[in-house]
């Protein structure tokens, strides 16, 4: 059933206050956005080492390093071959051992971040796979799929219990900030105003900039909320552009034909990424073909790309597959190809450039 779900959210598309939402929308229209492949990774897999699932990719040094979530295993490929590497993880009950991952992140140190969605726990390992130690994750909150470690805290996105029905998950913050032992220290951001009336869902995408300034977004719209490193909010920006907002509600009880059926006739956000002087927001339209075949890669996906302000750099550009991650550098990793025996990884190079 988790499979099926993650499939349906793969083609989907504090707060309360009912004043308009003021949203800062300043376009820089002298510039515009160039992407330029420079290379690829054919990813070499084996009888014995393969890969089950690409779905949470994060470039660690000369890694890809990718939550196989159907193996339960976290597996890391050479950027410069395309071989794993190496990989560490089985499933089970025992300590080290997972039932139902379903995101991780990477800090700094090399610590390695897992939620297990099978038994509700964060587990953490060295960057060498050894297993150093669990936590439970509270009782009256649900997570998400998005982590990550950021000033020696771990931020977790995530849904409060008491808010679990169609007419109040708009009021449930968004994020859990815990220390690295399990301590929740805090709860922060909002919901998008669009939950009160789209309820489908309460996937939340957020990262951070080298200022320790917080983003996020909800799946079903281009709004971006900024916060400080005090979970203040300092403003909302985004730009429509080719994002199709949902004109409809997606009640929760619907058949799993129904709502894909209703999914397609919106846009959904597929991830954030702050990286660098860029928030880069990439978005996708489901297709028929990408339903009947069951494979996410035959939606399309575009990106909108913001400076660190808010400013919108005109983009929408349609992209060759979905991107996985954006490295220091600024390369991006594109997912072209997920063909058992012949996964195909672009790498990219982006550029801001003056129009004319």
């Amino acid at each position: 059933m988790k499979k099926v779900l993650l499939f349906l959210c793969l083609l989907l598309v504090s707060c309360g206050k009912n004043e308009k939402l003021n949203v800062y929308s300043f376009i820089l229209d002298k510039k515009l956005v160039k992407i330029e492949r420079k290379g690829e990774i054919r990813i070499k897999e084996t009888k014995d080492n393969f890969i089950g699932i690409i779905f949470d990719i994060e470039v660690y040094n000369e890694w890809l390093v990718n939550l196989d979530m159907v193996q339960s295993k976290v597996q890391f490929i050479n950027v410069r071959d395309g071989s794993i590497e190496r990989s560490f993880g089985r499933k089970g009950m025992g300590p080290g051992e997972m039932v139902d991952p379903s995101g991780f992140t990477i800090s700094e140190d090399g610590k390695i971040f897992i939620y297990d969605n099978g038994v509700r726990k964060i587990l953490c390992f060295n960057i060498d796979g050894e297993f150093l130690y669990s936590f439970a994750f509270p009782s009256d909150l649900s997570a998400g799929d998005n982590l990550k470690v950021r000033d020696g805290k771990l931020y977790i996105s995530l849904l409060e219990l008491r808010y679990a029905n169609p007419s109040e998950i708009w009021k449930s913050r968004t994020i859990g900030v815990f220390d690295l032992k399990g301590n929740l220290l805090n709860l922060c951001g909002m919901h998008d105003e669009i939950k009160k009336t789209f309820t489908y869902g309460a996937e939340i995408w957020f990262d951070f900039d080298r200022f320790s300034n917080l983003y996020s977004i909800d799946r079903g719209t281009y709004r971006i909320y900024k916060y400080d490193k005090n979970y203040k909010l300092i403003k909302v920006f985004g730009v429509q552009g080719k994002f199709r907002l949902p004109k409809e509600d997606i009640p929760w009880n619907l058949p799993p034909q129904e709502i894909v059926k209703r999914l397609m006739r919106s846009s959904g956000t597929r991830s954030m990424i702050v990286s660098g002087d860029y928030v880069y927001h990439q978005f996708y339209d489901a297709t028929e073909k990408a339903v009947r075949e069951k494979n996410p890669l035959y939606s399309r996906y575009y990106l909108k790309l913001y400076d660190l302000d808010g400013n919108y750099i005109p983009s929408d550009i349609e992209l060759p597959g979905i991107l996985l991650d954006v490295d220091d550098e600024g390369r991006l990793y594109i997912y072209e190809s997920n063909e058992p025996g012949n996964r195909v990884i672009g790498i990219y190079e982006l550029k801001v450039v003056d129009k004319g």
